[in-house]
């Protein structure tokens, strides 16, 4: 016990030594973690009435941004010059693109430069100044040295080896003692031959992490003060980042590559739009069915035969049926033909007869009833043919594109069964189901429809139907510009607006983004570099705007495009 007591008394006092030595530095000693590396790119950043600058130095170029406050864009063609303390007036190259460099040796060297920047643009000037601060060599970030350069390195290296070995030689294995031998009687004796070893081993292990955990404690040396932690990245000020407080940081040359545009928020009234469920139809004055006006069999048009997607017009022969004829009527058919054959006969004979007495013996009134009689006989040989050279045309009622075909070569069809269906893809409805209300009886003034891939599709009203329809009153409406995407029984969102109007800011549709919380919110610059979310309560206006009634207010600067990219940043 007393060995024990020792060796744990060694343990912690080494322990303490270990966590007290950064403490134990001379005076002036300051042990907190050292500072981030990187540094960030020189910059300055002015705004004027109507245009924003944002200045990047770089060695010795001073490359100038500017842009339009209201809108980002970038202003393109204009004339810079740049003058400061000291420094003689120069004009700015134009890059294109709302970009401007400008070359000197005094853009690279160290201290603070007050600039002044005159901005001559669609032949307005505007004055606007700032401050650039380039540090000096010493305050740049440097690289840091390799991590087995450090002496304390080696020392714990030196240590866990050491550490090791006791360890090993603790652990080892040791020859048991005779089985005749009497038990030990003291404390002392009752312990394994490798304990004391094992406790020697188990501080050196606890002294070598604590070494280690305190190890970038013991680098500072006199006068060097490592400062608090910052609580923020240091960005290089090139690569887009988001900040601690959940605003993104966006360079200038990001904005122009991914056409980050914004615009000035303004309140307003606006109708809001409710949100329907619609589903495209045929235009019924041109829609057509054709039907088989009796049992036949489909036989070609001049050796082919209308399909699906065919474009016809009005009156086009689609198919000829040959008319199907029961065995009865057959045999009757063939009967009335034989008697009708059998008196033209007799009447031709006749008029033979008559022709060779005619004269005094015949009168001329009995030769003209006997030729009258076999122009009737003929005429019905002629109708009572066989009818199955017969051939009824199918003919289109109206023109378009043929949606439905269901003939073959050869195929026998009966009565009123539908071969084709013709419709014209440029002349559509969409039946909506409206929410029953009082509300409902409101004209409605605006309508669109938005398909599945997001297009735009204008509506003009049609009527209401009268009866409900799944507890709803389903609405007509036209559509005006019909879209390649709109195929009859498709369903699409329509967007009604009727009612009163309501207060809000109107906004596009790609403004309003989710956010990590899943909320819905929009993007606002707040500087020439810098944007931040606002969560936003919106309605629904159209298919392509949104009215804001909450989280905005007038004069923010929404992000009007790109507001998704900037989400995604990290």
């Amino acid at each position: 016990m007393i060995d024990s007591a020792k060796t744990l008394i060694r343990v912690a006092t080494l322990a303490i030594v270990t966590i007290a030595a950064p403490a134990l530095a001379h005076e002036g000693h300051d042990d907190a973690p050292p500072p981030k590396q990187g540094a960030a790119v020189p910059r300055l950043v002015a705004e004027g009435s109507d245009v924003e600058l944002v200045a990047v130095a770089q060695g010795h170029t001073l490359t100038i941004y500017l842009d339009r406050i209201a809108t980002n864009a970038p202003v393109a063609g204009a004339k810079i010059e740049v003058a400061g303390d000291g420094l003689t007036p120069a004009a700015a190259e134009d890059l294109g693109n709302g970009v401007y460099e400008i070359d000197g040796a005094w853009v690279d060297e160290p201290g603070s430069k007050p600039l002044t920047f005159t901005v001559t643009a669609d032949g307005e000037a505007d004055l606007l100044a700032g401050i650039l601060v380039i540090p000096s060599k010493t305050e740049a970030a440097t690289e840091p040295d390799a991590l087995w350069k450090r002496p304390v390195v080696w020392l714990l290296m030196m240590a866990a080896a050491l550490g090791g070995f006791c360890l090993a030689f603790a652990f080892r294995p040791v020859r048991l003692p005779p089985d005749d031998l009497s038990p030990p009687t003291s404390s002392a004796e009752a312990s394994p031959p490798h304990a004391s070893s094992a406790r020697v081993a188990a501080a050196l292990v606890a002294i070598v992490a604590l070494a280690a955990f305190h190890a970038p404690s013991a680098e500072a040396h006199e006068g060097h003060d490592h400062g608090e932690e910052e609580s923020t990245p240091v960005t290089s000020g090139i690569a887009p980042s988001k900040l601690p407080t959940g605003e993104v940081f966006l360079p200038k040359a990001t904005q122009r590559l991914l056409r980050i545009r914004t615009q000035v928020a303004k309140s307003g009234k606006a109708l809001a739009g409710k949100e329907l469920v619609g589903t495209v139809m045929a235009d019924p004055a041109h829609e057509g069915r054709v039907q088989a006006p009796m049992d036949g069999q489909v036989e070609l048009v001049s050796g082919e035969l209308s399909y699906v997607g065919k474009t016809v017009t009005e009156g086009e022969i689609l198919a000829l049926i040959a008319p199907a004829m029961p065995v009865y009527e057959r045999g009757t058919l063939q009967q009335v033909t034989a008697d009708v054959e059998g008196k033209l006969r007799i009447a031709e004979q006749k008029l033979a007869r008559l022709t060779r007495i005619s004269g005094d013996y015949v009168p001329q009134r009995e030769i003209d009833d006997t030729k009258s009689e076999i122009e009737s006989l003929r005429e019905q040989k002629r109708v009572l043919e066989p009818k199955s050279g017969e051939r009824l045309e199918l003919k289109a009622p109206v023109s378009g594109i043929i949606s439905v075909a269901n003939v073959r070569a050869g195929q026998v069809v009966s009565a009123r069964d539908t071969l084709f269906e013709i419709v014209d893809p440029k002349r559509l409805w969409i039946e909506a189901i409206g929410i029953a209300g009082t509300d409902d009886e409101a004209p409605v003034t605006d309508a669109t429809a938005v398909d599945a891939e997001g297009h735009t599709i204008p509506l003009s009203y049609i009527g209401r139907a009268p009866a409900l329809r799944q507890q709803s009153l389903p609405l007509l409406f036209k559509v005006d510009e019909a879209h390649a995407s709109l195929a009859i029984g498709v369903t699409v969102k329509v967007l009604v607006q009727h009612g009163s109007p309501i207060d809000g800011i109107v906004v596009p549709d790609v403004s309003v983004v989710r956010g990590a919380s899943g909320l819905q919110q929009v993007w606002v610059k707040v500087a020439p570099e810098r944007f931040a979310p606002r969560p936003v309560r919106v309605v629904p206006l159209d298919g392509e705007r949104v009215i804001v009634t909450g989280g905005l207010t007038d004069g923010d600067r929404v992000v009007v495009d790109g507001a998704e990219i900037i989400n995604q940043v990290r």
